[in-house]
């Protein structure tokens, strides 16, 4: 697949397949993601405000900030991905911009490359207050691509 063909999902109900595989971690449901927009190649995740998310009131820590744009690259990759692989972070990187500060986070993930054993994702974030979005993070993340059945037993 070159950068220039449109990113075309193995599995027929990947928007299913991903929000069962991320949205079934506990990991996600501790959080609190959501998932808005999916499409092949690219997801929104929501993360509504709470206050054991914050490190002061109205304001987003940043485990909380990372831990959303993780959610939309990642699963962005994963509506490509057959329904027997699933990805395994290699690396993330993210950066922050600007302070977290809304009733919500929005991170917008795509696919950057999707490769048979290893991909590339980035997603921005929106911190969302009185329904302007200010970026406040962008972070890349690097996956590597397994058979399933590797991780079962």
């Amino acid at each position: 697949m070159s950068a220039r063909d449109p990113f075309i999902p193995a599995d027929l109900d990947f928007a299913a397949t991903v929000r069962r595989n991320s949205l079934g971690m506990p990991i996600a449901r501790f959080f609190g993601v959501e998932f808005a927009d999916i499409g092949p190649g690219h997801l929104e995740a929501v993360l509504p405000y709470r206050d054991e998310l914050s490190y002061r009131r109205g304001h987003f820590q940043g485990t909380a900030v990372a831990a959303v744009a993780y959610f939309a690259a990642t699963s962005a990759l994963g509506t490509l991905l057959p329904v027997d692989r699933v990805g395994l972070t290699l690396d993330q990187s993210v950066r922050f911009l600007a302070p977290a500060t809304g009733e919500r986070l929005v991170a917008r993930g795509r696919t950057i490359s999707a490769g048979y054993s290893v991909s590339v994702g980035a997603s921005d974030v929106f911190a969302v207050k009185d329904g302007k979005e200010t970026l406040c993070a962008t972070a890349q993340v690097t996956v590597r691509n397994v058979d399933r059945s590797r991780l079962e037993g």
